[in-house]
């Protein structure tokens, strides 16, 4: 167990862990965990897109009969066209919507169910076999969904912000006599916008690191900790999360643009590929993302014990300390 003055240990000054290229090593060496979540969500799609698919020909094949933008789908699939039906005031493809709602949320179960699993994985030197992972996804899935719950708790001020935000913009855009007003307004909220969420989002990544680390069930005493943790190592933790974030955002949106403006419309093999390649890249960007938080942990506490002093040939065992935040033994 985690001791209880881990915040002292937290504020100490310790070597920086290097977790960006450890990690990918790290999601290379266990890439069996990529290819099984791969696998299931492309399962979970498959049965999304069916009913999406018989949704679209009873329901939307009505009003898209005479529709212009039916030739754009039946001979392949556009994303743009899609974007724009979906913005239509009729909406023809409510329908497909709620038909995903069902899949997307078992593959949120199941990403919570594995994530104690993962990170054990991660933090293991040797590579962990079936039971032993399954092992631990349902010992901590539990605490996970608790910790989800907090999760929901605090991005409800965000929204608030966001939703204000909005409004705001609105109001700057109409007083404004600059055109760039709003937009430039608008781009600063943005941005920090995503900047809270990617800082609340590793807060509550070290905070499961920390739970399996120290297989606490205190999710509220783990968010504390975890908070201590990245106030005094907020640079180390934050360039290794952003860094790995700023790869997948780019090779995302380079493989769609390969999809929208280099592959035709008809090219619905080519279409299906880059896809899942998308998906793959994102779900490995994702795991890239915990094995090096994980790897930054475990070589964190490290370099605490490397800080310790070595103890004198007479000292008794009561004399000898202990880094505050170590597993309790």
């Amino acid at each position: 167990m985690l001791g209880s003055s881990v915040d002292a240990v937290h504020a100490a000054v310790a070597p920086k862990p290097k977790a960006f290229a450890s990690g990918a090593s790290l999601v290379w060496r266990r890439q069996r965990i990529l290819w099984w979540i791969f696998a299931v969500n492309l399962i979970l799609a498959f049965l999304g897109a069916v009913g999406v698919a018989h949704g679209i020909a009873d329901d939307a094949g009505v009003r898209l009969n005479h529709s212009l933008e039916a030739r754009r789908l039946v001979h392949g699939f556009d994303v743009s066209a899609m974007a724009e039906l979906g913005a239509l005031p009729e909406d023809p493809l409510r329908g497909s919507s709620r038909m995903f709602l069902w899949p997307s949320f078992l593959f949120t179960v199941f990403m919570l169910f594995m994530t104690g699993g993962i990170l054990a994985s991660y933090y293991d030197e040797l590579q962990l076999d079936a039971a032993a992972f399954f092992e631990a996804c349902g010992r901590y899935f539990g605490r996970f969904v608790r910790l989800l719950v907090y999760f929901a708790i605090v991005l409800t001020p965000l929204a608030i912000l966001a939703s204000a935000a909005g409004r705001l913009y609105e109001h700057v855009d109409d007083r404004s006599v600059s055109p760039y007003a709003g937009p430039l307004f608008l781009a600063a909220i943005a941005v920090l916008t995503l900047g809270l969420l990617l800082c609340v989002r590793l807060w509550f990544d070290m905070a499961e690191v920390l739970a399996v680390v120290g297989d606490n069930r205190s999710m509220h005493r783990m968010l504390r900790r975890s908070a201590a943790l990245l106030w005094h190592n907020f640079g180390s933790l934050f360039w290794v999360y952003f860094r790995i974030s700023v790869i997948g955002w780019a090779l995302f949106g380079a493989g769609l643009y390969v999809w929208m403006m280099v592959l035709r419309p008809e090219s619905t093999t080519g279409a299906f590929f880059i896809a899942q390649l998308m998906i793959l890249v994102w779900l490995g960007t994702r795991l890239w993302q915990r094995a090096s938080e994980t790897d930054w942990y475990r070589q964190y506490r490290v370099g605490q014990y490397a800080q310790l002093p070595m103890p004198t040939p007479n000292a008794t065992p009561a004399a000898t300390s202990e880094p505050a935040g170590t597993p309790e033994q």
